[in-house]
């Protein structure tokens, strides 16, 4: 009879924790399908990640022609009061930019910077870090762009 017992225990928690797997999977713990109190909720209990200070938008991919030079177009959003925010651009191996550095004065506004892929039809990626001072604290964000050569 305990045998009988601890079988259904065991298969009671297993279909429990694959509900749970599935409610993970079908909601993501995204706080903007919980509404504003559960997904205020959520952020405080850290089931989520806080919102990011700075916001950048770019593609995710690009394709580009090797050995031709192309532009990258980043947007960019700050909140009013941070303050010494850069965007520092690095590529992989195979990528060759013409800056390094971009200072963010605006507090929203877009920038470009050059970039060439050298060679191979390899995937091969930007990535940008945005560092910045807000409340005090040094904030810094990272994004990637990946690049499919042609």
């Amino acid at each position: 009879m305990s045998k009988t017992i601890k079988m259904v225990a065991a298969a009671c928690l297993l279909s429990l924790s694959g509900g749970s797997y599935a409610c993970y999977d079908h909601m993501m713990f995204n706080p903007n399908n919980m509404g504003l109190v559960e997904g205020t909720i959520a952020r405080m209990a850290g089931l989520v990640p806080p919102k990011p200070v700075f916001d950048v938008v770019h593609p995710s991919m690009a394709r580009v022609q090797v050995g031709e030079k192309s532009a990258m177009t980043v947007s960019f959003s700050r909140p009013m009061f941070s303050k010494n925010v850069s965007l520092k651009v690095q590529g992989t191996r195979n990528v060759m930019l013409d800056v390094n550095e971009i200072a963010l004065e605006d507090r929203s506004g877009s920038v470009s910077f050059a970039y060439e892929l050298t060679e191979g039809a390899g995937y091969e990626s930007i990535i940008l870090t945005v560092t910045g001072e807000h409340d005090g604290k040094i904030v810094n964000q990272s994004s990637q762009i990946y690049l499919r050569g042609v």
